[in-house]
């Protein structure tokens, strides 16, 4: 199968098995990704890229985020439209990430600890709070995305994708 439609485009319904497949890609070119960027911050995957404000690293951060950003909400996007729910339910799911990278950057929630020669943001209680608040969130997309059965027949957004390999 071709990833590039999958990853790339907002059109039509996929099945689980496509979302999955998906996320398997997404995985895999952000391993590639961070293994390129690696030699060129000299960081572990454990340190904030936002430890000391806006650095290179973590703009460099920045834009991988952006750049995953499109592919998860293309397959998301598809898994939403054949299981036939709002779209709206992907602000919905990016929610707690874009509200925690924009605590690290601001410094709200988190403090700075260093550690061994390494500054890490470590959450404090309100941290922890919209944490502990974002992990139904992230819960209900796994279960609403990846583990529940699409439309059965055709429906708005296309043709069952499932009843295209019978």
């Amino acid at each position: 199968m071709n990833p590039i439609p999958l990853l790339t485009t907002f059109e039509g319904r996929i099945s689980r098995s496509k979302l999955w497949l998906g996320v398997l890609y997404l995985m895999i070119l952000s391993a590639v990704f961070y293994a390129i960027l690696y030699p060129f911050f000299g960081t572990d995957v454990f340190t904030s890229p936002y430890s000391d404000g806006l650095t290179a690293r973590a703009l460099a951060s920045l834009i991988a985020t952006a750049l995953f950003a499109w592919p998860s909400t293309a397959i998301a996007v598809k898994r939403l439209r054949d299981r036939n729910r709002p779209l709206w339910f992907v602000a919905f799911f990016w929610a707690p990430t874009v509200i925690m990278i924009l605590a690290q950057l601001t410094g709200v929630g988190y403090e700075r600890v260093q550690a061994q020669g390494e500054v890490y943001m470590v959450p404090d209680t309100l941290g922890m709070t919209v944490s502990f608040l974002s992990l139904p969130v992230a819960l209900w997309a796994i279960v609403e995305l990846g583990f529940l059965k699409g439309t059965a027949g055709p429906n708005p957004h296309g043709p069952d994708p499932l009843a295209a390999k019978a």
